[in-house]
């Protein structure tokens, strides 16, 4: 059970970093964190759900944008990774319990800060 439980949190703390990472770039500008879909910072294409698969798509397309080839930070990667890591540990230690999502909200909220 905890082996499932911590794969789940991990995947979970991926699609979470994802987001996080929207948050992290749009809210100190004033922006939606909701609206307009991601674009690349470069051409301002639209990016699409093949391009925003947490980490997967970072290292398929070697941290370049599909469409203009333009560099794509590796802070992204890192905060889904750092958020996927934070979730597994948190579910390993605490296992499944009623203080695991809060827990994982506080996680959530140490690494957006």
């Amino acid at each position: 059970m905890t082996a499932a439980l911590v794969l789940i949190a991990v995947l979970y703390g991926l699609l979470i970093g994802s987001f996080l990472n929207v948050v992290i770039h749009r809210w100190p500008a004033g922006r939606s964190v909701v609206s307009p879909p991601s674009t690349c910072g470069s051409c301002g294409t639209r990016l699409t759900a093949i391009d925003l698969v947490p980490v997967v798509s970072w290292v398929v397309l070697r941290g370049r944008c599909r469409h203009c080839s333009s560099p794509v930070s590796a802070r992204y990667a890192v905060v889904e990774v750092t958020t996927a890591a934070a979730f597994g540990l948190t579910a390993w230690r605490l296992g499944l319990s009623w203080a695991l999502p809060a827990y994982l909200v506080l996680a959530s909220f140490l690494v957006l800060l």
